[in-house]
């Protein structure tokens, strides 16, 4: 592998040595070059444009189709493994630009292109593409969908052909390659419970507390259309060392279980309040002797 970039890189030399006694060849050389990149920029914008209006008029044709779904992580891998083929070409142009775009052929060609996708690390570029193509044709997640991929939790930002990048709820954005995904928890999809757990004390009545609790359920309901089905006492579920906890159930939309819990656990406390019933804590007494 070393003598393969001593090779090229002697090429390079040779070029611009030969090239010394020609300032002319040498200008038409790097105007070439700076044409170049200024097309392949120029193509990038261009396919990313029509990759966004193409899909952007698809969904509005029909809103309901899959491909309107999936619109946005169809963009981003559009995004990425376009951007990937048009700055290849631009660098296989700069390099026959040189005129080394025969001697390039002719170093693969020796070194043999198992041994450079080796050098490259190209097995574990490999997986990952791989695997992105399962994740997204097995329908596992999407653009804008909230998982939990490994340890990392949040809002899916941008799907690529290598990786998936996932804005965590704290706000750090995490870059996972493709291959290292091997559990994803989607909480975009299907319902949820949210599960609403509430201590008192052994000397309240349990079961006053329950018709509590189930009351503040079916009154959030009537005023929050993200409640589907009825709130569900289970009843006393763990008896503690000074507590009773006595757990709720609602069904709701995805991703709006955690602020009914919150909002539900207020309510109750408040209820719990105003018809005397305790929650325990803690009791220091302390005698001076």
């Amino acid at each position: 592998m070393g003598q393969f970039f001593t090779n090229i890189w002697d090429s390079i030399v040779e070029y611009f040595t030969n090239l010394g006694s020609n300032a002319d060849q040498i200008l038409i050389g790097l105007v070439k070059i700076i044409v170049i990149i200024v097309v392949a920029k120029l193509a990038s914008v261009i396919v990313r444009r029509v990759i966004v209006r193409s899909l952007k008029r698809r969904k509005e044709k029909k809103p309901e189709s899959q491909l309107a779904i999936k619109s946005d992580t169809i963009e981003s891998v559009a995004k990425s493994v376009s951007k990937v083929v048009i700055y290849a070409i631009a660098a296989m142009s700069i390099l026959s630009a040189l005129g080394l775009g025969g001697t390039v052929t002719s170093l693969l060609a020796t070194a043999g292109i198992g041994g450079i996708a080796i050098a490259f690390g190209a097995q574990s570029l490999v997986k990952d593409v791989v695997a992105g193509v399962f994740l997204l044709f097995e329908d596992q997640f999407s653009v804008g969908e909230y998982i939990e991929a490994g340890d990392v939790k949040g809002t899916v930002e941008a799907v690529t052909i290598r990786t998936t990048k996932i804005r965590k709820f704290s706000g750090e954005t995490a870059i996972i390659p493709n291959g290292a995904i091997d559990k994803v928890i989607n909480y975009s999809r299907g319902d949820h419970l949210a599960i609403i757990s509430m201590s008192i004390a052994y000397e309240s009545d349990a079961g006053k507390a329950s018709e509590i609790m189930k009351a503040v359920g079916d009154e959030y309901k009537k005023s929050h259309d993200n409640v589907i089905e009825e709130a569900q006492v289970l009843g006393v579920t763990e008896l503690g060392d000074s507590d009773m906890v006595i757990k709720m159930i609602m069904r709701v939309k995805p991703l709006t279980h955690w602020v009914t819990e919150r909002e539900v656990m207020m309510l109750i406390k408040e209820e719990f309040d105003k018809n005397g019933i305790d929650i325990p804590y803690p009791h220091r007494v302390i005698i001076n002797g």
